[in-house]
């Protein structure tokens, strides 16, 4: 939607809006239809972390893993007080960084984020300096859609934002814009020089699975974090992180988030009441979910039986999610914040999962990265134990340090690698076994980057191995054996490595797994 249109609308709508004393004349003595009673969910689970979190992020996930707390899928950790740069310093530094660059915003019409629509885009955008001006004046000048139940103001937002969400016909039709996923590097962090906690460099650390990501191979919002500018009830939708990941989202400063989350332990449930709510529209658009353009309230999925917790986060607080982990939420006024996807020992487990599951629903969602072009570049020798593995393991289990952490992190790579060189070399098998002649190929750049070659079927990366039909032009995974319906087909074998070389990988790991001597 350009900002010419955009200016139009809110001139027609200009009423349509909320002052903390005002209530809406037109609504004066209705009620709304939800109460705080409504909104009664259990607390995230917190805890408080102080400056020796950021030596070690690592370090803390692994023990909320130890205690059990992926139960929950989300933690907020309160950071020291002393670590939050203030207000208008912050504001102050990020409109130096940014330069005037103009940050597009999506649209997001409260009224309609039940039906599943794609958000429009005002692609003109804002400085921020005019995002600052614009959201402010959308809360000064929205007034309330009906009776005012309680004198906190973020749980009066809840009532109404969930109210006009599920009832969207009863009120006035309430309009905002959400600058989302703007690329730290394209744009700015939000972190000073120095400053404790930058997530920008948390993936380098030697326990993250992506420390060996070189900053041409990173991955925006995945590996690189993304800034995020809110208002008034802009809103993120029901969602999980790519492939299961965790993720860190950093409050930097401005007014509070509300967050809601579902644990990993009823995600199921959630997927099976999305597809039988939204049936219809993912017949005209099957990656609906994917989009994440449809907002639920936590009422309706509470009715359905389905665990719902909440939390409110403010500035200088962290919040983390753990695996598959639905969480949604909205923005109380004008707020900055900065998030990134991270990857310890124990999302490996999470990429068969996801991974399993994108297969499962057609391959609608791509599979970001393929976890094969990390298992020869990651440091395999950063650590030079003496001791065989199980020896190892046993004298750590009582340790939770750093070399623990970092060690576990080892292990369950040698696990994870061995089983995908076995299965590639079996994948390979099958396809020679299955055509009569096929032309084995080797990559002229063993090296070259892992999204070069993206599969005709199921759109995902094929890093170690692809086969090409010469007949049609098209390539695919081996894991799906045939690309196309010629009927004599010329399939040609594409390998990165070849068998030798896999077999040497595979004894390689075998031997530093069983060796006195070392990993």
């Amino acid at each position: 939607m350009k900002r010419s249109l955009k200016q139009k609308k809110q001139s027609k709508s200009s009423k349509n809006s909320d002052d903390i004393t005002e209530p809406h004349a037109k609504l004066l003595l209705e009620r709304f239809p939800y109460s705080i009673k409504d909104l009664q969910f259990r607390e995230v689970p917190t805890m408080q972390v102080n400056q020796d979190f950021f030596l070690d992020p690592f370090k803390t996930i692994e023990h909320l893993y130890a205690k059990g707390y992926e139960k929950f899928g989300i933690v907020k950790l309160l950071l020291p007080p002393e670590l939050i740069v203030p207000e208008k310093k912050f504001f102050s530094d990020l409109e130096l960084k940014l330069k005037g660059k103009r940050v597009e915003t999506r649209v997001q019409t409260l009224n309609s984020l039940q039906a599943g629509e794609i958000f429009g885009s005002n692609t003109v955008g804002f400085t921020l300096q005019e995002y600052m001006s614009y959201a402010n004046k959308f809360e000064c000048s929205h007034k309330l859609q009906g009776v005012r139940e309680v004198s906190n103001q973020i749980r009066q937002n809840e009532i109404e934002f969930w109210s006009i969400v599920d009832f969207p016909e009863r009120y006035d039709e309430v309009e905002v814009e959400y600058a989302a996923d703007l690329l730290a590097t394209k744009y700015a962090t939000g972190f000073q020089d120095g400053q404790l906690g930058n997530l920008s460099s948390i993936n380098k650390n030697s326990n993250s699975i992506f420390q060996v990501l070189q900053e041409k191979s990173e991955m925006s919002g995945i590996s690189v974090p993304w800034l995020y500018l809110g208002m008034k009830y802009a809103n993120f939708c029901w969602h999980k992180e790519d492939l299961n990941l965790n993720s860190l989202n950093y409050m930097h400063a401005g007014a509070p988030k509300t967050w809601y989350a579902i644990p990993p332990s009823h995600s199921e449930k959630f997927l099976q009441y999305f597809n039988k709510k939204y049936e219809k529209e993912r017949i005209h658009n099957p990656r609906l979910l994917y989009d994440i353009v449809c907002q639920i309230s936590p009422i309706e999925l509470a009715e359905q039986q389905i665990t719902v917790i909440r939390t409110e986060q403010h500035p200088g607080e962290l919040i983390i999610t753990l695996g598959a982990t639905y969480h949604a939420g909205f923005s109380h006024g004008f707020n900055c914040s900065e998030a990134v996807n991270i990857a310890p020992s124990q999302w490996l487990d999470e990429y068969d999962r996801a991974s399993a599951e994108y297969r499962m629903d057609g391959n609608l969602k791509k599979v970001i990265f393929d976890l094969n072009c990390l298992r020869l570049v990651f440091p395999w020798n950063g650590y030079q134990p003496r001791l065989p593995l199980w020896q190892i393991k046993s004298s750590l289990l009582n340790n939770h340090g750093s070399r623990y952490v970092y060690l576990c992190l080892l292990f369950q790579l040698y696990d994870k690698f061995k089983m995908m060189i076995r299965t590639e070399i079996d994948s390979r098998n099958s396809i020679l076994a299955l055509y009569e002649q096929v032309k084995t190929v080797e990559f002229a750049n063993k090296l070259e980057k892992y999204d070069r070659n993206v599969c005709k079927i199921c759109s995902n990366y094929m890093f170690s191995s692809y086969i090409f039909c010469g007949k049609c032009l098209k390539k695919g995974c081996i894991a799906h054996q045939s690309v196309c319906a010629c009927s004599n087909p010329k399939i040609s074998l594409y390998i990165r490595y070849n068998s030798e070389e896999l077999q040497t990988m595979l004894t390689t790991l075998e031997s530093k797994a069983n060796s006195k001597t070392g990993l």
